[in-house]
């Protein structure tokens, strides 16, 4: 990407100034993906509740994997001005909710009458954020601009870790064997994009655009997205 973001930002230097400029605002939809790991989102499982009837089994020990990978629908609201082929730009996206699930032992109470509980345990981070960019682009056609942005976005997460039951086999109830997790984060990171603007005959144009942000709590963080942009 970093090649890809140096390429362009060359194109755009060497480039005549262009003929659109002025205000514009934007609305967005797309798809944010995730990755991380439940040790560095802070949900890895943990401690063990203490469970009243010590016969209950079997050992509630979380073996699952620590990876976290989510996909979800992203929604993005964007104001800026364009100076020639430079501009500024700000905006606000909300990331959706990024989710998990493991899946955990199946516990089961062997006193008479007693059932099982198949159980997982969720992870979720929901963050939004606010950015600022600094935007440089350059015509590749009559119709089609490419143009990078670069800057930082202060984003606020929640997270949350929690037992969910999945089965049911009447009995006694079994006790859930983790603690649940809830807390909240916020920060500054990078935030970065490359995309191109499709323009019209008109003041609507439309931008395809992919969105790279810096999460401290994540490896990876990055939004692809259609917006529909209008030029005052």
């Amino acid at each position: 990407m970093s090649k890809g973001i140096a390429v362009l930002l060359g194109i755009i230097l060497a480039a005549p100034s262009m003929a659109i400029a002025g205000p514009y605002i934007g609305i967005g939809i797309g798809g944010t993906r995730t990755e991380s790991s439940l040790t560095d989102l802070g949900l890895f499982p943990g401690p063990v509740l203490p469970v009243p009837d010590p016969t209950v089994g079997p050992d509630p020990n979380f073996t699952g994997s620590d990876d976290f990978t989510s996909t979800d629908v992203s929604f993005d609201v964007a104001a800026g001005w364009m100076f020639g082929r430079f501009g500024i730009e700000v905006g606000f996206t909300d990331f959706g909710s990024a989710e998990q699930r493991y899946t955990l032992p199946e516990s089961c109470n062997p006193s008479p009458g007693g059932g099982c509980q198949s159980r997982d345990w969720t992870a979720q981070m929901e963050m939004s954020g606010i950015r600022a960019f600094v935007v440089g682009s350059v015509p590749v056609s009559d119709k089609i601009d490419a143009y990078l942005k670069l800057g930082a976005m202060k984003w606020d997460a929640d997270y949350a870790g929690y037992e969910r039951n999945q089965a049911f086999v009447p009995g006694p109830p079994i006790a859930p064997r983790y603690e649940p997790v809830s807390f909240s984060n916020d920060d500054t990171g990078l935030a970065a994009a490359m995309g191109v603007n499709l323009r019209t005959d008109s003041p609507f144009s439309l931008r395809v655009e992919f969105n790279y942000y810096d999460v401290d709590t994540t490896d990876l963080v990055w939004n692809a997205q259609l917006m529909g942009v209008y030029t005052f």
